[in-house]
């Protein structure tokens, strides 16, 4: 197929449409040709809505200093057996916004950002109509599975909760538009009565213009391996994971998605209190815990439960307590994780390494000297032991 550049107008054939018998849809202003997002009914001044979104467009690609091509080295390699699904590569990804890949069949090229009021729609009868809703359908089980299949093959160390977590990231509404913003999607989709629809989203946050442009970014998936068969999911999935790697990174790198056994290497001189250690409980109560002095972990808030990319996920809230050595119920840490034991290794760590650092060294010492102490006690007792027998 041809490549066909958008150019805004195509295949619309807006003027020549008329009411069907029975529609009671007046509104549409038949008589005008359809506005574009953003394009006014009525005279405008310099300061219109088109004007202010395209000044927000050129601003936000202009201050866009995300460098996509060095997350993407950062991205852990597929260590699956896995066949690629092709091995063509669409494009080199850029420091900045990687490419848009480009619809290559000419049917499709405006779809993705034609709307549903700009026919005379019907939903019993216009399963041939192809509007940006109809191709969200397909896109968003897409972007599914490509995101899926990224996390699933290249960040094989977080527990399977923690992969869901990280796709929710990338596939929210929010995410996919601040894509589409940065790409120009509000400025190509075109309504018959863009200020209407506008004002019916005022106030509706996630499911106003965040939703518009979320299944225009998911149509736009669409149209682009609909319209190449042989190569259409793979350039989706190159140019996704290029888009998606800043966010894969900080995701995989927070500690809030790590699995509980997960070993990480930090740089040089980091902060010890702010790096996650699976086996900081473990380790503290080998240096502290005796017969005579207990560790005790309990809750010191109400667990919380989590909302929006980490809905379905809890937050826990665990003290430490010490009591021995001269101590009763000394807190030296706390700490808050996904689950109880995360948070307890977050209180543990925060007593080795924060404020109360000196006490824990300190009560490390008096053991040391206790169990110095009972191992030249049990060399003598063996000794006199070892002597009586010799004597007998």
């Amino acid at each position: 197929m041809s490549k066909r550049p958008y150019d805004g107008q195509q295949g619309s054939g807006y003027k020549n449409k008329k009411p069907r018998n029975g529609d009671s849809n007046q509104h549409r202003p038949y008589d005008n040709p359809p506005a574009r997002y953003g394009d006014r009914q009525s005279n405008s001044s310099p300061g219109n809505l088109k004007a202010d979104l395209e000044r927000k467009a050129a601003t936000d690609r202009r201050n866009y200093k995300v460098d996509h091509s060095e997350a993407v080295k950062q991205i852990p390699s597929n260590l699956a057996a896995q066949v690629p699904v092709h091995s063509f590569t669409p494009f080199t990804v850029p420091a900045t916004l990687p490419p848009l890949p480009e619809i290559l069949d000419p049917t499709l090229a405006t779809a993705p950002f034609t709307h549903k009021s700009l026919t005379s729609y019907d939903r019993a009868t216009s399963s041939s109509d192809i509007t940006y809703e109809r191709l969200e359908f397909l896109g968003d089980a897409y972007l599914e599975v490509i995101a899926s299949r990224i996390i699933f093959h290249h960040f094989q160390e977080l527990t399977a909760g923690s992969q869901s977590q990280v796709r929710e990231v990338l596939v929210k509404n929010e995410t996919l538009a601040e894509y589409a913003r940065l790409y120009g999607f509000e400025l190509r989709v075109k309504v018959a009565d863009f200020e209407q629809m506008a004002a019916d989203s005022a106030g509706k946050g996630n499911k106003g213009l965040n939703k518009i442009l979320g299944d225009v970014f998911e149509a736009y998936i669409a149209a682009v391996i609909l319209s190449d068969a042989e190569n259409g999911f793979a350039v989706v999935e190159k140019w996704l994971t290029a888009l998606w790697a800043p966010k894969l990174i900080d995701a995989a790198n927070s500690h809030r998605y790590r699995s509980p056994g997960a070993i990480l290497q930090h740089a040089l001189g980091e902060d010890t209190r702010t790096i996650y250690d699976p086996t900081a409980k473990a380790t503290l109560q080998k240096r502290i815990q005796s017969a005579d002095a207990k560790l005790i972990y309990e809750p010191y808030q109400t667990m919380q439960e989590l909302k929006g990319d980490q809905l379905g996920q809890n937050r826990h809230f665990i003290a430490l307590y010490l009591t021995g050595y001269g101590f009763d119920r000394k807190c030296l840490g706390k700490g808050v994780g996904k689950n109880k034991v995360e948070a307890g290794n977050w209180a543990a760590v925060e007593a080795m390494h924060g404020e109360f650092k000196s006490v824990v060294d300190e009560c490390e010492a008096k053991l040391g000297l206790v169990k110095e102490a009972r191992r030249k006690a049990k060399e003598e007792e063996e000794a006199a032991k070892g002597l009586k027998e010799e004597t007998k």
